[in-house]
This record gives structure tokens, sequence and C-alpha cells, in this order.
């Protein structure tokens, strides 16, 4: 388990959590990564220069954050769902 700054120990669920979150910021970085290498490629191919590699990465960030923000709107409803339960 991950330690709290406080020094104790964090939950399962508090792991788990983090986990997800952290998912989500990887998950991020790859899409723009994988924009900018094919536009990358796509620019290699027609001799262009930067010109697809900006659109990629245009293209890698739109989707990234379409997808960030769709993970973090779901782990959101399932936080209330849980919290609710508790209640």
């Amino acid at each position: 388990m991950l330690p709290r700054s406080d020094g104790s120990k964090a939950s399962g669920t508090d792991n788990a959590h983090f986990l997800r979150s952290a998912t989500m910021g990887w998950t991020l970085v790859c899409e723009i990564i994988a924009g900018v290498l094919l536009g990358m490629g796509v620019d290699w191919l027609a001799g262009t220069n930067r010109v697809f590699l900006i659109i990629g990465a245009i293209a890698g960030l739109i989707v990234g954050m379409t997808s960030f923000i769709r993970s973090a709107m779901r782990e959101n409803r399932r936080l209330a769902r849980e919290q609710k339960r508790r209640s």
C-alpha cells in the first residue's frame, strides 16, 4: 500500500483510486505521443516538413483530452454512487 502524507497507510480503495487516476494520465500522454509519431511518419512518407507532425499532435491532444474527460466523468459518477451507497 502507498503511504499517506501523515505517515499512515492508504487503504485498498485509496490505492485503486490512485491507480485509476494514474491510468487516465498515462492514457492521455500515450495518445498524444501516438499522434505525434503518426504525424512524423506521414511527414516522412510525404516528404513534408512538420506539417503532419503538428496535425498529429493536435489530433492526439484532442483525442487524449476527450478520453481523459470521459474517463474522469465516469470515475466521478462511480465515486458518487459509492458515496451514496455508504450514506
